[in-house]
């Protein structure tokens, strides 16, 4: 009655009512709003006339997303006390004992295991090598003994219930997904070949293969002035011997770290953000453009995403859980990663930082996990194993390629350090941040922008959720491994006369980046889940599948169908000509490996191009080639028979055509052109039964 008496009340309070609920779910339509800000904002930093618009887009764009989703529930950093459960003394002191002993053999044949390898340091294994692998086999039995004598205790986090069929469907497939995407047709995707994939090869082949024994040591570093730890050679080697000396088998190793990183990562993700979030971050790393390319090529670069995944991960669950066995295998991927690409050099200052975090702003739950740190710098030398002791037997070596490459390598302590620092740095830093979505990598090894806009997008979202939860732990290492990356790998490393960015030296930034897209989707589907009606949740499903779907379909037809090395796209005048060089060089060599063995290659005139057989022999076995400089006084060629005849024509020597046609008038002519079209040179081909005839009738 008395609503009915006081309208106007009533309509106040409906309003308020509706008011409340709409600001409820802002996570919906504020997220909404905030992502579409975002892409208005990335694809206006390609208009440098509306650079500071697009900057300011950006940041609103990220204040929106916290007023959005600020109040978004993450798994709890650390486990709830519990009342711990009574264990069985005997059984407990048994366990202990059990460990300990576990613990002391793992630590004395680590020790033996510098030893040895001191004391035969050119053993290719040996020794060393054993008790390296029993080490870490022991410390994770300790580890694993010591976590199962703890109570079992309350992990405090939230959503993380056990996994279900679907969720294993789901992820399985995405798994088979990127590995689909990183294993087909390696010989002819990435069309360019990069020559360091090929000298990888030659050095794989030249240590452990051909070359004279012993081979050298699985704890030292091979290739002069780039000074690459041994095992990974080794591993490359192992799938020539296997595969066969051919370009998709030296691509594969890296294919195969590349497709599975997807596990760790998709268990990190998660572990703090849900199940969406991590399907989402999953599926992005697995079909991704630019983390597909590097998986792609024969560099030990995408090694790193997969070691330091593994580690956070670990990490991550070990501060949840307190468990040795977490804390243990997060330094053994840390340790184990140093024997790989040297980005991972930065790992330690970062497990450093970290730790010192946790102390700082974290100190009451800090101090409980003492022992737990204990294990973790453990199992990073155990994991490091011999090879430590390598680099202490050759200072300088360790960081001195990244020291000679550093952009400025001091402490400002005046105004005019500080000036002078900020204008080298920032023109560095300021390319960087616009070759996430906006210019094309300088790397002459990708070259495109590092993402497509609409995951560059959600970068800016989810590192803006990031920042303001950063005494969330998890988002505190994510922020500190990717800046970190970006600042050291990305600016103050860079190498003479190249121009940044250069996403070569980002790949131990990918798994920070791919959380980061990953975080603001989970948001809103979990905003959106509570706030649809039951009914109609299908529908907040079916707009993460239709995204994802339409962000897969692009990628994937972006680097299979449209992407292309192309020299034009590189600022550096010197870094141009050399991809100009390797073009002609891929072009040519795949052309010879079309024509087959069955064709003998005759370069007609002088080549402006040197001819790289390396790259050829890794295309196809066999194939002879032959230089003819002077047509006119050199063209005689001994018939083979069965053997065919293929002449190339390089620009200058054109002119040799005809003369080619007089003498062989039953040859077809042809151009041979790049992907996109360009020229690159003439041929004319004399078929094997033509050259047979011909031999016949002499």
């Amino acid at each position: 009655m008395s609503d009915i008496a006081n309208p106007e009340k009533s309509f106040d309070a409906s309003v308020t009512r509706e008011g409340a609920w709409f600001w409820a779910e802002r996570g919906v339509w504020l997220g909404t709003i905030a992502f579409a800000v975002s892409v208005v904002g990335t694809e206006l930093l390609r208009l440098e006339s509306l650079r500071v618009l697009a900057v300011l887009s950006l940041l609103g764009a990220a204040v929106l997303a916290v007023v959005a989703w600020r109040e978004t529930q993450w798994s709890s950093a650390f486990p709830a006390e519990r009342p711990t459960v009574s264990v069985a003394p005997r059984f407990s002191i048994t366990q202990r004992r059990l460990s300990i002993t576990l613990l002391a053999g793992a630590v004395c044949l680590s020790a033996l295991s510098h030893v040895a390898f001191l004391a035969t340091p050119r053993a290719p294994f040996g020794a060393a090598g054993w008790l390296w692998v029993v080490a870490i086999a022991l410390v994770i039995a300790a580890a694993a003994r010591q976590s199962s004598a703890q109570p079992p205790r309350d992990s405090g986090v939230e959503g993380l219930s056990a996994w279900s069929w679907w969720e294993v469907t789901i992820v399985a497939s995405i798994t088979v997904l990127a590995l689909a995407l990183r294993v087909s047709n390696l010989r002819d995707v990435p069309f360019n070949i990069y020559p360091d994939e090929v000298m990888t090869g030659l050095v794989a082949e030249r240590a452990y293969l051909s070359g004279p024994s012993p081979a050298p040591s699985l704890f030292s570093t091979l290739w002069s002035d780039i000074d690459l730890p041994a095992l990974w050679f080794a591993i490359v080697a192992g799938a020539l011997k296997l595969g066969g000396v051919t370009l998709a088998t030296v691509r594969l190793p890296a294919a195969l770290f590349g497709a599975a990183t997807v596990l760790p990562f998709y268990g990190l993700v998660r572990g703090v953000w849900g199940r969406v979030a991590g399907i989402a971050g999953a599926s992005v790393m697995a079909f991704s453009a630019v983390n597909v390319h590097y998986s792609r090529m024969a560099l030990s670069n995408i090694t790193t995403p997969f070691f330091w995944t593994v580690c956070f991960f670990f990490l991550t669950r070990g501060l949840r859980s307190r468990k040795p066995a977490d804390w243990t295998l997060a330094g053994l991927a840390a340790g184990i990663s140093e024997h790989f690409y040297y980005g991972t050099r930065l790992l330690p200052f970062i497990l450093i930082s970290f730790v010192v975090y946790l102390l700082v702003f974290h100190c009451i739950e800090a101090k409980r996990y003492v022992t737990q740190l204990g294990w973790l710098l453990l199992g990073y030398l155990i994991g490091f194993g011999p090879l430590l002791s390598y680099f202490l037997t050759h200072p300088g070596l360790y960081y001195g390629r990244g020291a000679g490459l550093m952009t400025w390598n001091r402490i400002p302590v005046t105004w005019h350090d500080l000036r002078q620092m900020w204008t080298t740095l920032w023109p560095i830093m300021s390319e960087n941040l616009l070759g996430i979505s906006t210019h094309s990598a300088q790397d002459i090894m990708y070259f495109a922008p590092l993402l497509l806009a609409a995951e560059a997008a959600l970068l800016v979202l989810g590192v803006a959720l990031l920042v303001w939860r950063w005494r969330h732990p998890a988002a505190f290492l994510l922020l500190l491994s990717g800046l970190g990356v970006l600042l050291v790998g990305g600016t103050l490393v860079l190498y003479p006369n190249s121009a940044p960015p250069m996403p070569a030296h980002w790949t131990p930034a990918f798994p920070a980046f791919y959380a980061a897209i990953a975080v603001p989707i989970g948001a809103w589907f979990g905003c959106a889940k509570i706030g649809v009606p039951g009914r109609r949740r299908w529908i907040t499903t079916a707009v993460v599948l239709l995204g994802l779907t339409v962000l897969a379909y692009t990628n994937i037809d972006f680097y299979f169908h449209k992407y292309y090395a192309d020299p034009e796209s590189l600022r550096n005048a010197r870094y141009k000509a050399a991809q100009k060089l390797y073009e002609v060089q891929t072009v040519q060599s795949r052309y010879m490996a079309s024509v087959g063995p069955a064709y003998r290659v005759v370069v007609v005139g002088q080549s402006p191009y040197p001819y790289d057989a390396e790259i050829t022999r890794y295309l196809v076995p066999g194939q002879e080639y032959i230089m003819i400089r002077d047509p006119l006084k050199e063209l005689s060629l001994d018939r083979v028979a069965d053997r065919g005849l293929a002449f190339l024509f390089f620009p200058g020597s054109e002119q040799y055509r005809d003369l080619i046609r007089e003498h062989y008038p039953s040859g077809m002519e042809g151009e041979i052109h790049n992907p996109v079209g360009r020229h690159v040179f003439y041929t004319f081909v004399v078929k094997p039964d033509v050259i047979r005839s011909d031999s016949q009738q002499r």
